[in-house]
């Protein structure tokens, strides 16, 4: 028997017996050196995003950071729920679920665009299901307390029996709602920032893709329920390093020498002119460019090419490593051109599906004792590939659940 040492390790070749025997090797455990592995004691996220790794993996695995983002973020941010258009008159409304607590928001009798936690006040029930139009008021169906669609208790039945009870005393939660570019907000703190001064600038931006964009209205929307983290579906939004290597279709449709990334207070932005001809679909109409301008903490404006309108990109957790993806186009008469069904076809069916694909297999490696921390590519120049709009990302999310 011979030992050899070999980059940290004991080679044994053992010598069999016999003109046609060969040797055979083996490691010697006992004599070898430590396996490497990631060391998870170290953070080395950095606020200069050239010197910085990404945060770490654990952020997008443990369930005990989901449930603190619920609060952290979700419940103290402006979160996008719907449109003008889905409460037009007097009476219609809508629900949602923001943070795990049921709103609807609804146009009241006096005009007003009005958002209130959807629960009644007698013993909990929600008040409304779905989306519809109401004559003004608002019955429990349980136990079919009224309420006026500006909030205030209208009547609870038998409480004229009650010495003590007063209807003054019952008015249901407010919800801080905002009517933004045509597009609803609503916010669970009592005293947010508005939307201007919480995204300065944003406004602008967005109008520089649509002029109206509250005259839009819902024409196609698709929902895809995938296998990762919110924060992984957000990483793969931000950037387009990996645009060359796994979307070929997009850098076909994208003039990839005119793409741009900017980073700006609690937004961002990345867009591209249209190549003029394109394998992927003709553009007749429309855009002809494409443009994400993401929205802290989970929703994008956007626009591909061949738009009239706006989509917007919303992420949602539906659980510690699971997010609900929606894509809603709005466009200027709630319809579709061929170039906007050819621009929804192609999302749907080629550059939707690769990125689930992309993201569902970071989540798998995101749970590797292999990996901890990965690096930044983050050019100063800020070239297409760059990474910029990715670590402002995670600086966000650091600095809301108080890690930064």
């Amino acid at each position: 028997m011979i030992s050899r040492r070999r980059a940290g390790l004991t080679l044994v070749i053992i010598n069999r017996c016999g003109p046609k025997s060969k040797d055979r090797l083996f490691y010697d455990r006992s004599m070898t050196s430590i396996p490497v592995r990631p060391d998870r004691t170290v953070d080395r996220f950095d606020p200069d995003p050239i010197k910085s790794f990404t945060m770490a993996a654990s952020l997008y695995t443990d369930p005990a950071v989901a449930e603190r983002e619920r609060t952290a973020i979700f419940a103290d941010s402006w979160q996008w729920v719907g449109h003008a258009s889905d409460v037009a008159g007097v009476g219609d409304y809508f629900t949602v679920s923001v943070a795990d607590e049921r709103i609807f928001v609804i146009r009241s009798a006096d005009g007003e665009l009005r958002a209130f936690f959807n629960v009644c006040l007698h013993r909990g029930h929600s008040l409304l299901q779905g989306s519809g139009t109401l004559n003004g008021l608002i019955t429990c169906p349980y136990h079919a307390w009224v309420y006026e669609s500006t909030g205030a208790l209208k009547g609870a039945r038998m409480s004229d029996r009650m010495p003590d009870f007063d209807v003054e005393d019952f008015r249901l939660a407010d919800v801080v709602v905002e009517d933004f570019c045509g597009f609803i907000f609503v916010h669970l703190g009592t005293a947010p920032e508005p939307m201007d001064i919480c995204y300065p600038g944003l406004r602008d931006v967005v109008a520089a893709i649509h002029p109206n964009p509250a005259s839009l209205s819902l024409a196609r929307e698709t929902l895809f329920d995938i296998a990762a983290n919110w924060k992984n579906v957000g990483d793969n939004l931000l950037e387009c390093y990996h645009c060359h290597t796994t979307h070929k279709d997009f850098v076909d449709l994208i003039d990839m020498s005119g793409y741009r990334n900017e980073t700006f207070e609690r937004w961002s932005v990345q867009a591209g002119p249209s190549r003029p001809t394109s394998e992927v679909y003709e553009v007749t109409s429309g855009a002809q460019a494409f443009a994400s301008i993401f929205t802290w903490p989970n929703v994008s404006f956007g626009q591909l090419p061949g738009h009239r309108g706006i989509f917007m990109f919303h992420f949602v957790p539906s659980g510690p490593e699971t997010t609900m993806q929606r894509l809603a186009y709005y466009s200027p008469d709630g319809e579709v051109s061929e170039s906007e069904e050819d621009a929804f076809d192609y999302f749907n069916e080629v550059l939707g599906p690769e990125d689930v694909a992309l993201v569902e297999d970071v989540q798998i490696g995101l749970r590797s004792m292999g990996y901890h921390q990965g690096k930044f590519i983050c050019i100063p120049e800020r070239p297409e590939i760059s990474e910029h709009a990715v670590h402002h990302f995670h600086s966000m999310v650091l600095e809301a659940l108080g890690m930064s």
